[in-house]
């Protein structure tokens, strides 16, 4: 997707971090299970699609002091320059036309996001952690495989979305590690997991 909204690739934006920003590509991203599951929609938004996310590249601080950097968020926090912006950006690279080439080569540096799930283990489904974990290693799984695995193995009943959660008990933390907004099929792509018991102490799956 080349447009979003009064977004288009290769504007000038401010955006979460600080500075100013040029857009390099919008990620749309389609609501699963995993989102219903912890509350951030209905189970009947499933399968539509959410805000897309956005990369961007940034080339001045908020001083308009060259700073070339990488920035992801979703594109709930683009905000448009101003008409005083826009004539400062384009008085800035006039005077220093490598500006623009210097950003132009500027690889995108990796950027990890990391997605929580709760689960209660025992010594009986301990063992599901590694095996999941060498699933997910597997060439990347989405939330739809991961829950369907879960499914396979009888174990989806174990996922805590914490509605009735104690402290009588307490469960074992999952984060799904993503690089970039890597996708498939529109859903994001998760490529190896953490654990952690109700201690906050990291499980080693292997």
């Amino acid at each position: 997707m080349n447009t979003h909204k009064d977004f288009q690739i290769g504007q000038w934006v401010k955006s979460y971090a600080k500075g100013i920003h040029r857009i390099e590509k919008f990620v749309p991203i389609e609501f699963e299970e995993y989102h219903s599951f912890v509350g951030v929609i209905t189970k009947d938004k499933i399968g539509t699609l959410d805000e897309p996310l956005v990369i961007l590249k940034r080339l001045f601080n908020s001083k308009f002091k060259k700073q070339v950097g990488t920035d992801f968020c979703s594109s709930t926090f683009l905000k448009s320059i101003s008409a005083e912006e826009k004539a400062t950006i384009e008085e800035q690279l006039k005077l220093n036309p490598k500006f623009i080439t210097d950003l132009d080569k500027y690889n995108i540096s990796k950027f990890e996001s990391r997605y929580g799930l709760n689960i209660h283990i025992s010594e009986e489904t301990k063992s599901i952690l590694p095996e999941l974990a060498s699933f997910i290693r597997q060439g990347g799984k989405t939330f739809t495989e991961i829950f369907e695995w879960l499914d396979t193995k009888n174990c989806k009943e174990l996922l805590d979305d914490r509605s009735s959660s104690s402290n009588d008990n307490p469960s074992h933390y999952l984060q799904f590690i993503n690089w970039s907004y890597e996708t498939r099929d529109n859903k994001l792509l998760f490529t190896d997991l953490l654990a952690f018991t109700p201690n906050f102490e990291r499980i080693d799956l292997g």
